[in-house]
């Protein structure tokens, strides 16, 4: 049997995603068995794995899916990766400013960025994030030489029902570096509660997809669990995934032409913010019962939320942020002046604008229990957070 990454790698190799639709539709080039293992890279109803690809409809139609899911997202993150050089912002220590808090309370986004001169290396924090490029975007980050901690959300089917947690392990997705080094992965381990106070799992890389003989050969690196939590006012800063990218508008019509494809932002973006605080259950039940029953909260509800006070992490069931975030973002990592990684985004509350991410100790359960080492401090050690220094330089034209 063919392996999976030497399908991905003939793929990933036509030039557009009409011959790269022909290709999937030729029998000599991709078998019926080729078809329904490319099934397991993807997103879709495990039943298309096993459909009668005798009738031209089931054939066409599981194509057509193939290509969405895998073909398209490729085609836009290297493409990305060429246009924009996503080292850049980092190396230059700019990045996006945190959200601002109104005077009505709300969360907002800012159109400026900031010079920091206190980022830490970008070998052990921006080098270790991850894209994964399938229709269901996320991001995800590198914790040992093969470990990916990303949102357990972010390994989702189609048919996966919402009030049941759906069984992850096994199920494989496809990573990108940003040195555009791909990778096969695999679900090896998951901490997730219906309510979202955990939603995280742990991948282990696979087999590379090679797409030529010149391919980027640099060593992978891995970030570092932090040891202490963040508290309130913490400086943190998160490296994710846009994705402000409308893939219906990428899709390849049934007569197949391809139509266009617009690329905007670089793919591995870098933002600021602060630990703001830990949600207590409460409140935390508040937001998601208010937002459960589709209307708009009372006044007492939403007096309850903004003034929520704050708690500390031992005590908090979620940890809220102010870095700025996108749909791409879920499962980027969190990380500390020091270059550690302290959360991961997972969510935001649409009532106030904050960003919500799952909180340091989780993320430590399913690293160890998923076979990480365990970060030890050595006795009489004290830990201590880096001090900072950077100085603001404003751009009122950057996004």
């Amino acid at each position: 049997m063919v392996k999976t990454s030497t399908l991905l790698s003939k793929l990933f190799q036509h030039a557009d995603p009409s011959s790269a639709l022909v290709a999937l539709q030729n029998d000599k080039q991709f078998s019926k068995t080729d078809r329904r293992n490319l099934c397991s890279l993807t997103s879709i109803s495990p039943s298309w794995s096993t459909c009668d690809q005798t009738m031209v409809e089931n054939k066409n139609d599981l194509c057509q899916m193939l290509l969405e899911e895998l073909y398209i997202p490729y085609k836009f993150y290297s493409t990305s990766l060429k246009s924009h050089p996503p080292r850049n912002s980092f190396d230059n220590k700019k990045a996006t400013l945190p959200l601002k808090k109104t005077k009505c309370g709300f969360w907002s986004a800012t159109d400026k960025t900031k010079t920091c001169s206190w980022l830490p290396s970008p070998t052990n924090t921006f080098d270790c994030v991850v894209h994964f490029i399938q229709s269901t975007s996320g991001t995800g980050v590198i914790l040992s030489s093969s470990k990916i901690l990303t949102c357990a959300h972010v390994i989702d089917n189609n048919d996966d029902d919402d009030d049941v947690i759906p069984n992850r392990l096994g199920r494989k997705k496809i990573v990108m570096l940003a040195n555009s080094r791909i990778f096969e992965s695999g679900c090896i381990n998951v901490e997730e509660s219906l309510d979202g106070t955990k939603d995280v799992a742990m991948l282990e890389l696979g087999d590379e997809i090679i797409l030529s003989s010149q391919m980027p050969s640099e060593e992978i690196t891995y970030a570092e669990l932090a040891i202490v939590p963040p508290t309130s006012g913490d400086q943190i800063f998160t490296v994710g995934n846009p994705s402000n990218i409308d893939l219906e508008s990428t899709r390849v019509s049934r007569s197949g032409t391809p139509n266009s494809i617009e690329f905007d932002p670089p793919i591995f973006h870098l933002s600021l913010g602060t630990c703001e605080n830990y949600t207590s259950k409460k409140v935390y039940d508040l937001r998601i019962g208010v937002a459960s029953r589709g209307r708009a909260p009372t006044r007492g509800e939403t007096k309850g939320i903004l003034e929520s006070e704050s708690t500390e992490e031992e005590s908090g069931v979620i940890m809220e942020h102010t870095c700025w975030t996108y749909w791409g973002h879920s499962g980027a990592p969190l990380f500390n002046v020091d270059g550690e990684v302290v959360g991961l985004h997972s969510s935001w509350c649409s009532k106030s604008g904050i960003r919500m991410a799952v909180k340091l100790r989780v993320l430590r359960e399913c690293f160890e229990e998923g076979g990480g080492k365990k970060k030890k401090v050595k006795k009489g050690k004290k830990v201590t957070k880096r001090k900072r220094k950077e100085e603001e330089i404003i751009d009122l034209t950057s996004p």
